[in-house]
């Protein structure tokens, strides 16, 4: 076999439109960069397709690694792959601080999607999470601040 032979496989997107699959990519490619249009693309693939669950899932990482809190909720996946599914259920694990049954799902979704860029960088944003809430404060009425608003 030769390296031009491997693949790194990513779960097939269940949205017809081109152009939201395409904020898609380059959103979620913006936010593993640590770009600050991240955010952007992704609405506008949400936008171009109400029903495209993974530009949802791509906003709910944002919202977290920019600070903000995670609403657990659980959209109607309709008809989307088993490969899109697992990217979701990864990504809400993860977000609900259910790190040893995420490390499960994720080892099995990559198994599969090795190429599944952002469930591949989550133990990045998981670091920083964890950091957070360990990191000792010099008083207690101190809200911890995110590493990337302290930039």
């Amino acid at each position: 076999m030769t390296p031009n032979a491997i693949r790194w496989e990513v779960p097939p997107l269940s949205t017809a439109s081109v152009q939201a699959a395409i904020h898609y990519r380059d959103g979620i490619a913006a936010l593993v960069s640590g770009m600050a249009n991240a955010d952007r693309l992704l609405s506008a693939a949400a936008a171009l397709d109400p029903g495209f669950v993974l530009a949802y899932v791509g906003l709910d990482v944002c919202m977290v690694a920019s600070g903000g809190r995670y609403e657990p909720k659980r959209p109607e996946y309709g008809q989307i792959g088993r490969g899109e599914r697992q990217h979701a259920e990864v990504v809400h694990t993860v977000l609900c601080g259910d790190y040893v049954h995420a490390v499960d799902l994720r080892r099995e979704h990559l198994m599969e999607f090795p190429g599944d860029l952002l469930i591949v960088w989550l133990p990045m944003l998981q670091r920083a999470e964890l950091k957070l809430t360990v990191s000792p404060m010099s008083s207690s009425s101190e809200t911890p601040v995110h590493p990337r608003r302290q930039m």
